[in-house]
């Protein structure tokens, strides 16, 4: 069976499955052997990943750009944010549960009877609170929505209060 152009939703990414090939051996039809090759966009992290092997025992490679270690890419598949970020802060935990528990809320109210659609809002907003600026030192709050796969418009308030906002226009290199 050949995969063109397959999103996989994740609560806090999609991966994007470019091609792939699922073998089926009639000796064994319910353990198909595995060839996917996709990638997604969290943030700035450019993630690719490579998925081979048998469905019982499948394997994974994941790199990025810029480059992480393969458990920093698989937290940012799952939780939007690194481990690193996760375990340094548990108000970020809090908010990224809190955006699990909105985006289904939204669901069940907005899209009764729907399936998950890829130009919904909750695809193209990411929200972190309790994040640590690196400049200042202090938390902040930090919005950033995807207008287009160009532009990125992103608000951060402090603690304090300030506010700053910033339109990003973001180039990749393959």
């Amino acid at each position: 069976m050949r995969l063109d152009h397959v999103d996989a939703t994740l609560p806090f990414s999609r991966l994007e499955i470019a091609y792939g090939f699922l073998y089926f051996d009639p000796s064994d039809s319910l353990n198909p052997k595995i060839d996917l090759h996709g990638s997604s966009v969290i943030r700035d992290y450019t993630v690719h990943v490579y998925i081979y092997g048998s469905s019982l025992a499948p394997q994974a490679v994941f790199n990025s750009e810029p480059p992480l270690p393969q458990e920093e890419i698989i937290s940012l598949l799952a939780t939007g944010t690194t481990r690193e970020e996760l375990a340094g802060n548990n108000n970020v935990l809090a908010s990224r549960a809190a955006m699990l528990l909105v985006q289904q809320l939204y669901r069940k109210v907005f899209k009764t009877g729907q399936g998950t659609q890829s130009s919904s809002v909750f695809d193209r907003l990411d929200v972190d609170v309790g994040q640590t600026d690196p400049r200042t030192g202090q938390q902040q709050a930090t919005a950033r929505f995807k207008v287009n796969n160009q532009f990125l418009i992103v608000g951060d308030v402090e603690v304090t209060g300030s506010f700053k906002g910033m339109v990003k226009y973001v180039i990749r290199f393959h």
